[in-house]
């Protein structure tokens, strides 16, 4: 068996179109260990966006995590005393180190200092986006480690940990990507210095790394891993010119298997551009225009596909008014590639659309009288 099939699940995607590559067991929900640090990254950069934090903003960090930042076992990043880390240093460090009290930290910074209120975040954040996921830990730690620090949600079991499909957290990094771009700037460091600390990433198909290939092009991402989970990895990296997101879940040979992954597709795919239209839908009888996420789109085909039958179809997804400005109207499928025809894009609404306003009833009387009142007027004149 290829060393790519020994995995417990697969999945790559175009980070820009969201067609999917490969799918092996992509939906099976599976223990995710430190991937599930991408959602808190994606949920810290989204505060930072909408200036709730700031890149320079000093972080408060209790007692018990920089305990847990003592613990080798749990991290190499250890956090000598509390607020002297900003939130790009932890961010970097949940990153890069995979630091467990860094990501930790990140998510109470989110939510004032509320860690159940940040994975309910986590958990709400998945749903609006239809993932196959299940969060109890920001870090990614199960709760046989947190409890040891106060760190277990209530109400969840002893030893859960979180659940998420390669899928999902393939998509979840996509979303990542898609709001910080600069984030491969780190996350393909090798090494980073912090203070007097240097990060080690262990991702070895990094430069310098033992699985590393210059042809992969990679930005590398996140690793991940637990006695449960196993070694696991999102990455990114570029072919024609597009960014692409893959993710192994549960595998003892996951950077080998991760290049058996990338050869395979080298070897079975081709690519073409095309181009997509604006398209204009109606949706509760009020016209909902729409535009492309791409108008030159790439589309990925097995090559024992006939190139010139591949189409782009747009099935409308909205139903109800209102439907806001940018938000998903329709889902893309892109036909007869020999993959998986539906994205998980689709075209944009160009402008917040409404309901009309109806009429009140004091105006339907008045008409009515009125038309009643034209009868009347007509026959006191004929006669």
């Amino acid at each position: 068996m290829s060393s790519y099939k020994k995995v417990k699940a697969a999945y790559v995607m175009d980070a820009k179109s969201g067609q999917t590559l490969y799918d092996d067991r992509g939906d099976k929900e599976l223990p995710i260990a430190s991937l599930s640090k991408m959602m808190t990254l994606y949920l810290t950069t989204q505060a930072i966006k909408q200036h709730q934090l700031k890149w320079s903003d000093k972080v408060s960090v209790n007692k018990q995590l920089i305990k847990m930042s003592k613990n080798y076992a749990l991290g190499t990043f250890k956090i000598n005393r509390s607020k002297q880390y900003t939130v790009k240093q932890l961010y970097q460090a949940a990153l890069i180190a995979s630091s467990n009290s860094a990501a930790i930290a990140l998510g109470e910074a989110v939510t004032g200092g509320d860690n159940a209120k940040f994975i309910a975040k986590m958990n709400q954040q998945a749903k609006a986006w239809h993932l196959d996921a299940n969060f109890i830990s920001s870090s990614g730690l199960d709760n046989s480690d947190l409890h040891h620090y106060g760190y277990q949600i209530k109400g969840t079991t002893a030893n859960q940990q979180n659940l998420v499909s390669a899928k999902a957290i393939t998509v979840v990094a996509q979303h990542l990507v898609d709001a910080f771009p600069q984030i491969t700037k780190w996350s393909s460091k090798a090494t980073y210095d912090i203070g007097n600390q240097t990060l080690i990433n262990a991702n070895s198909m990094l430069k310098t790394g033992a699985f590393y290939r210059k042809s992969n092009h990679l930005d590398g991402l996140k690793t991940g891993y637990t006695e449960k989970a196993h070694l696991c990895l999102t990455i990114t990296y570029w072919r024609h010119g597009r960014q692409l997101v893959a993710t192994i879940l549960g595998s003892d040979t996951t950077f080998s298997a991760m290049n058996g992954i990338i050869t395979h597709l080298d070897k079975v795919l081709n690519y073409k551009t095309m181009t997509e239209k604006k398209q204009t839908y109606r949706v509760k009888h009020q016209t909902v225009k729409t535009t492309p996420t791409e108008t030159k789109t790439g589309v990925w085909y097995l090559k024992n596909q006939d190139p010139a039958k591949i189409s782009i179809t747009n099935k409308l997804t909205t139903t109800t008014l209102p439907v806001k400005k940018g938000s998903l109207v329709t889902q893309t499928s892109f036909n007869h590639t020999g993959l998986p025809a539906a994205t998980d894009l689709g075209q944009t609404a160009t402008k917040t659309v409404t309901k009309p306003k109806k009429s009140s009833n004091t105006h339907n009387v008045s008409g009515i009288n009125q038309f009643f009142n034209s009868i009347k007027d007509f026959f006191t004149h004929l006669f």
